[in-house]
């Protein structure tokens, strides 16, 4: 009889149970410094190296090359396994597999153009183990010779480094040992004096940094074993582990003659449970990712410290637990706390600095202050049209450079920084990155936080080339439990649903009164008409639609597939009812609410689905651990979470992309067929929306296939959003009726709540303007610009700050503009700006006068009043400009607009696109107005001929070599002498620079009136013609409108003269 073959992780057990005898397991052997990469098993064909127990089973085979590879493999690089060679077993975890996709008509393979079968991505409902097996590199003929890893670093350096970013408190003076303390959470060593090398005391000092790792606030290991028990010879196991794998990375080398005493103590636990190997070289990865993630790489490496079930209840200190708190540098955690500062509505304290002005210093660009904390990257082109050039998405074209942009509050964008090169999408990924841990340690609820540090992880351990589809399944389920967490620590979120719940149930209960008292029963289960299908006919049925049932472990015709081509494999009694389902199909019967009094129906609603499921009226069953319809209950709407209704086998028939397509269109989301969307490559997307005008993109979403495929979409125009997961079957129409309801609700939640909030924000802004006064004085500002003193402007108490109060159509008060001695603006926190603005004069000369003249800023808008001698107004900004001109032509329709804009012509040099004469255009546009700019004295705002041109290519590249050598300067990065030599022949030289100044200066009428030789009289002559000539044409307009209503009513006349002969 064969020996019956022993699994898997009980091979490897006894394997390094042998060799922990012998003092020769992989962590027992002594390593040297400075030979990094030299152990650590490691794929040369992918680049990768092996992780956890693979690694240790792979090093165990005692080979002194470190490098693995398949048999196939080998061959693809030319080189051969030797006969009689015996491979060495790995596993690997799968969670989706690909299967050729079938013809639904025929069975037949589908094949794309070049003939090739078509593949689909499959869900996995359970995921499976694999096993490969691989070859050492002493084993394969026709190898290259080992190269090994020059050491370019002081391993010292960055060992300090780590134990410096980590903030463990270390504490020298020990005599002869070294320990880590968890009382008093600190790590005890002896004087550095002792050691026989640096390498020595570092390499003792990170071992017992990775036993500091395993406090409750880190990665929560178990600790609390006295010396010399079984237990802390565990965590030592993992200690030890890791001390290897860092050695190997630093190339700080390995001394493990101080845990001999630990052996017996393995062996026993190895041979009571073999998979405690197994659990320790995984605990052992995560201390190394977490001690690494402290070193401040261009990309940093941290994975997740454990896979997190998500649970309603979890805490916060279990979020905290879960996804460590990212690595933040000291200047920009002094953002990250003066962006919180400006979230809260606090001004700067005196002598501190701006938040523009602290950022264009650490990051070498502004943070707006209403920045989101969201970040977009897009890959970009140049193109050309009607002889412009300008900026957009690649698309499907090759990007010849990435952008970096930050949201503002009201929707827009504002540009951060350009990268170009082949580093382009890293360098830009890697700002964002960093832009996202300011957010997170800008928020100041820690439950959002925690979410934010989560998503964070997430997106880190998806960039990682090394990251295994378990990395990325654990670290998307954390990222789901932070935000879980988050939600149901989400007051106002819990309001709105409460009172959506309220307001459901009051409904239900109204129609149960006025149409039925009785309660109902739930939807009864149609018959199936099973089938008797031979195994080899299985794909014969399965094409013509029929589906397998798994608890009758048949096949059966599904509703809604005519069932005469199945009457072959009708089961005997059972002909009949198939050929009268061909006939006429039973009507479903209608769906009522259950009675409390009967048994409960219980439901299968997904994690991310219980709030929908919730507002429809399911109820969570406690000791069931299950929700269930409760007794007012809508159970069309939660007819989809019936078990019958939530398929349990795998189902090949929608592929992952279908089926998130239809989730797309669900959502509003305008998908066609052939199109590009989805694109389920785990990147932020843009997508056009039902409603978007022409080359808008509302919609937002992000798929991947990695794992379990999943995905978000969000739709920007109705504010709904989605988590989606595969499931094996498209959303049908019902489900889309139910989330539009649904989109219908949050959409009124979220209306109701913004103007709550701007209510209350206008009468905390009227209760301060009493403590302000009116104007007498020019303030810094207004003395900066050149301006006179108007009525309505308001300053404080010293005469220093200027208050600018911002009015709607009606005269209504929404926000104010606060504007610093330094010029820096912002408004009122949570307050409405669109649609509302400052009229130089009042209302009531605004009314007086021949035509509504609207500037981007006050200082324009004060300017050009001025020159007129009537009243103006000021919109603020350019994105304001239409709401404002569309509902001061609404109050006063027969009064002529002219726009007042800014000519941002630096800008078009830049970026290959002009803001201020854009936006300017388009509000004119709307109400049928005239837009104006300022015309400067010749070479004020124009770039000089005989200097270099510049494009908005070479100024990124300028930008990108500034900072590359500022970086250099400040020690962040090294250089070599023809890569210093490359980036400064990038640079602008001074007279360019100087250029760009100087067209920044003259952009609007402010400017011509304080900057330019042409002054203030400049500025009359240019406004005075421009206002008069419009007014002219609304002249001629109006009377040319006259005299055609005077043709009318002259016919009219004559029509009824006719009508009474």
């Amino acid at each position: 009889m064969a020996e019956v073959k022993k699994p898997f992780h009980e091979q490897v057990a006894e394997r390094l149970i042998e060799q922990l005898k012998a003092g020769t397991a992989p962590w027992q052997k002594p390593w040297e410094p400075g030979m990094p990469g030299s152990f650590i098993p490691l794929n040369p064909t992918t680049g990768k190296r092996y992780k956890g127990i693979n690694a240790i089973q792979l090093m165990a085979q005692g080979h002194a090359d470190p490098r693995w590879m398949t048999y196939k493999q080998a061959a693809a690089a030319g080189a051969q396994v030797r006969r009689g060679e015996k491979g060495t077993s790995i596993q690997y975890w799968k969670f989706s597999e690909e299967q050729t996709k079938t013809d639904e008509q025929t069975g037949k393979p589908v094949l794309d153009a070049n003939g090739d079968p078509v593949k689909v991505t499959v869900q996995l409902e359970r995921p499976r183990v694999f096993f490969a097996t691989v070859f050492n590199a002493e084993q394969i003929d026709g190898l290259p010779p080992l190269e090994r890893k020059e050491q370019t670093w002081s391993a010292v350096e960055r060992a300090e480094h780590i134990l410096a970013a980590s903030g463990a408190t270390i504490r020298h003076g020990e005599h002869d040992r070294a320990f880590y303390r968890p009382s008093t959470d600190s790590i005890h060593l002896p004087d550095k004096g002792q050691f026989p090398s640096a390498d020595n005391y570092y390499a003792t000092a990170l071992h017992e940094l990775g036993h500091w790792t395993g406090h409750p606030s880190r990665l929560d290991r178990d600790l609390a074993h006295p010396f010399g028990s079984e237990g802390y010879a565990k965590e030592e196991l993992r200690a030890e582990i890791a001390s290897m794998i860092l050695g190997d990375e630093l190339g700080i080398g390995h001394d493990p003659g101080q845990h001999a005493a630990y052996v017996g103590s393995w062996i026993k636990a190895l041979q009571e449970d073999p998979l405690e190997i197994f659990r320790a070289a995984a605990d052992a990865e995560k201390i190394q990712d977490f001690v690494l993630a402290f070193e401040q790489k261009q990309i940093q490496e941290q994975t997740t410290q454990q896979a997190i079930e998500p649970a309603q209840g979890a805490t916060m200190e279990q979020q905290q637990d879960q996804v460590a708190r990212p690595a933040i540098a000291p200047a920009d955690e002094l953002i990250a706390q003066t962006l919180r500062m400006y979230r809260a509505g606090a001004e700067p304290a005196e002598g501190n600095q701006s938040l523009a002005a602290l950022t264009e210093t650490t990051l070498g660009f502004e943070l707006p202050a209403d920045w989101t904390g969201r970040v977009q990257v897009q890959a970009n082109v140049e193109v050309e049209h009607d002889g412009e050039r300008s900026v957009v998405p690649a698309g499907d074209r090759e990007p010849e450079f990435w952008g970096v942009y930050a949201n503002h509050a009201w929707g827009g964008h504002q540009w951060l920084a350009d990268f170009a090169g082949p580093d382009a999408q890293t360098n830009a990924e890697a700002l964002a990155d960093r832009l996202a841990v300011i957010d997170a340690y800008a928020t100041a609820n820690e439950y959002e936080q925690a979410a934010k540090f989560a998503r964070i992880h997430e997106e880190r351990v998806r960039r990682d080339p090394n990251s295994t589809d378990e990395d990325r399944v654990a670290a998307k389920e954390a990222r789901k439990a932070a935000e879980g967490t988050a939600m149901l620590h989400d007051e106002d979120l819990q309001r709105r649903i409460a009172d959506y719940e309220r307001e459901q149930q009051e409904m239900a209960q109204a129609m149960n009164a006025a149409e039925q008292p009785a309660a109902a029963q739930a939807p009864a289960k149609p018959e199936r008409a099973y089938l008797n299908v031979p195994f080899k006919e299985k794909d014969e049925v399965k094409a013509l639609g029929a589906r397998w049932d798994r608890q009758e472990r048949a096949w059966y015709v599904p509703a809604g597939v005519d069932p005469a081509p199945f009457a072959k494999w009708a089961r005997e009694g059972a002909t009949a009812a198939v050929e009268a389902r061909a006939e006429a199909q039973p009507t479903q019967p209608t769906a009522e609410r259950p009675n409390a009094a009967q048994e409960r129906v219980y439901l299968a609603v997904p994690y991310g689905e219980r709030q929908v499921a919730k507002a429809a009226g399911a109820q969570w069953d406690k000791v069931a651990k299950s929700w269930y319809a409760g007794p007012n209950a809508d159970m069309g709407k939660l007819q989809r979470w019936l078990p019958d209704n939530v398929p349990t086998q795998q189902s090949p028939a929608v592929t992952p992309e279908d089926e998130f397509a239809e989730a797309l269109k669900s959502m509003g989301c305008v998908v066609t067929p052939g199109g590009e969307h989805p694109i389920m490559d785990g990147k932020k997307h843009r997508i056009e929306t039902e409603g978007d005008k022409k080359g808008e993109k509302s919609g937002f979403y992000v798929g991947h296939l990695d794992g379990h495929p999943a995905g978000y979409i969000k739709n920007n125009r109705t504010g709904v959003e989605m988590k989606w997961k595969a499931k094996g079957y498209a959303l049908d129409p019902a489900e889309k009726a139910k989330m539009q309801a649904e989109a219908a609700a949050k959409l009124a939640a979220r209306a109701e709540e913004q103007e709550r909030q701007h209510e209350a924000t206008a009468q905390r802004i009227g209760r301060q303007a009493q403590s302000l006064v009116p104007i007498t004085e020019p303030t810094p500002y207004l003395r900066d610009k050149g301006l006179q003193v108007h009525a309505g402007v308001l300053t404080d108490q010293e005469g220093q700050k200027t208050y600018i109060p911002a009015y709607d159509a009606d005269g209504k008060q929404w926000t104010m503009q606060y504007i610093q001695e330094d010029g820096t603006k912002r408004f009122a926190k949570d307050s409405r700006k669109e649609g509302c603005f400052h009229v130089v004069g009042g209302m009531d000369a605004l009314a007086a006068a021949p035509a509504l003249v609207i500037g981007e800023g006050y200082a324009t808008a004060a300017t050009v009043a001025e020159a007129l001698g009537h009243a103006t107004v000021a919109a603020f900004d350019s994105g304001n400009l239409q709401a404002v001109a569309e509902a001061l032509h609404a109050k006063f329709p027969d009064k002529p607009v002219v726009i007042a804009g800014d000519d941002d012509r630096q800008v078009q040099i830049t970026q290959g696109v002009n803001p201020g004469r854009t936006k300017a255009q388009e509000a004119a546009k709307a109400v049928g107005g005239k837009a104006i700019f300022p015309i400067f004295a010749p070479g004020e705002n124009a770039y000089p001929k005989e200097l270099p041109p510049i494009t908005p290519e070479n100024y990124r590249n300028h930008l990108h070599a500034e900072k590359r050598l500022a970086d250099a300067a400040a020690g962040k990065v090294q250089l070599s002498e023809a890569d210093t030599a490359k980036l400064k022949e990038s640079l602008l030289n001074d007279g360019q620079l100087a250029a760009l100044s100087n067209m920044k200066k003259h952009t609007d009428f402010n400017d011509l009136s304080e900057r330019s030789s042409l002054g203030k009289d400049g500025v009359e002559r240019q406004v005075r013609s421009a206002v008069g000539k419009v007014l002219l044409d609304e002249g001629q307009r109006q009377k040319v409108q006259q005299l055609k209503q005077q043709d009318i009513e002259q016919q009219e006349q004559r029509q009824r003269r006719a009508r009474t002969y």
